[in-house]
């Protein structure tokens, strides 16, 4: 938890966010190349998801900012270190800091509920529970957000002691609303990771599709793991706030941040498929192009037959690929196993088919012989 001997908080919180930032922007930027470049040929694109991690992904890079700058004026230090003027700014970036730092690791969870709606194509009940869980998550974040600056009277008092006549409510109204909003996200957190597992693993499309898509979205248990660390760390860090409180901060945004960064993560990495895939055929083709010299006839079928199955995996695969890249109904692109309603919709098929039927006949020919007529009928 917090190391209270520890005196660097500030210059390891600025290490730490900054790295997370550079990793998640990389991976971001990865997933929009994806979707722009290869939803081009699927006939997909940008989507709500893409919109919603990106603009989390901006509020993070303000975060960052604004902590570099509020470790400048000594958050992370004790406040016994600092004098009045650093004391004061440095408590009143942390309350700003406080108040938009939670809407980084909650608003990412509505991006885990829009990539799942274009996988699975959920129906209406689902989509009313899950925007439900989120927005209410999301109100219990607004009333966090409003009460860092109603709890004192006036506002100012909350970085600004000094202030004559000035008032707080009690530290426990704080530190209750603060523990059942990172209950609830981390809820939320451990929720959003397994429910669709069953789901997904119903998709027709390959196995190792359907592994690599739960895989990459149950990933995201990991910012509950980090939600549970931050509800034991909280009760340490109030406690150390009462008397010293610019010192235990930047741990508290280390531990929010990363989950944020977490959820980031996860929802983008079904999305980078077809760049894996791309990355994985060129070494094939290098591999393919070294032993060219080396093959005969026999492996000449061989190759064929492997490139016919690989094609044919390719394109079950495209089908989550459209879904997960494009804003394409899932229904058609990747239904749910039903062979009842495939076989109804092959009985229902009402479209007329023509069939041509070709007879080749081979002889072989005496010199000075004439060939004998056969009659080839085409219908």
């Amino acid at each position: 938890m917090i190391e209270i001997g520890r005196d660097d908080y500030d210059v390891f919180a600025n290490e730490v966010l900054w790295s997370l930032f550079g990793i998640t922007t990389i991976i971001v930027a990865l997933r929009i190349f994806c979707r722009i470049y290869y939803g081009t040929h699927q006939r997909a694109g940008l989507g709500l998801d893409d919109y919603i991690t990106v603009f989390c992904l901006v509020l993070s890079l303000v975060v960052c900012a604004l902590v570099t700058t509020a470790t400048g004026y000594g958050l992370g230090r004790h406040v016994y270190e600092l004098d009045e003027d650093q004391k004061i700014n440095a408590l009143k970036y942390n309350a700003i800091i406080n108040a938009v730092l939670i809407w980084q690791f909650s608003l990412p969870k509505f991006a885990i509920i829009a990539i799942l709606k274009r996988i699975l194509n959920y129906g209406t009940r689902t989509l009313v529970v899950f925007w439900t869980l989120g927005i209410t998550s999301q109100a219990c974040i607004l009333a966090v957000s409003i009460w860092w600056f109603r709890q004192c009277s006036p506002v100012a008092y909350v970085w600004d002691k000094n202030i004559e006549g000035g008032t707080c409510a009690n530290i426990s109204v704080m530190s209750n609303l603060a523990y059942f909003t990172s209950s609830y996200s981390a809820f939320l957190d451990i929720f959003f990771a397994f429910y669709p597992i069953p789901f997904i693993m119903r998709l027709n499309m390959p196995l190792r599709s359907r592994l690599a898509v739960a895989g990459a979205l149950s990933l995201s248990s990991l910012a509950f793991v980090v939600s549970v660390i931050k509800l034991i760390a909280l009760g340490q860090a109030f406690a150390i706030s009462e008397t010293d409180p610019t010192y235990p901060v930047p741990y508290l945004d280390i531990l929010g941040m990363s989950e944020g960064y977490i959820l980031m993560i996860c929802s983008s990495l079904p999305t980078l498929g077809p760049l894996f895939r791309a990355a994985k055929g060129k070494l094939t083709s290098r591999d393919h192009t070294t032993n060219k010299s080396g093959a005969n006839v026999g492996t000449s079928f061989h190759s064929l037959h492997k490139s016919f199955a690989h094609s044919k995996e390719q394109r079950l695969t495209d089908e989550v690929e459209r879904s997960i890249g494009g804003n394409s109904s899932s229904v058609d692109d990747i239904p749910l196993v039903s062979n009842s309603s495939m076989m109804s919709s092959s009985a229902t098929d009402t479209r007329i088919h023509k069939t041509v039927n070709i007879s080749v006949t081979t002889e072989a020919i005496e010199p000075g012989s004439q060939p004998r007529v056969h009659n080839n009928h085409i219908f």
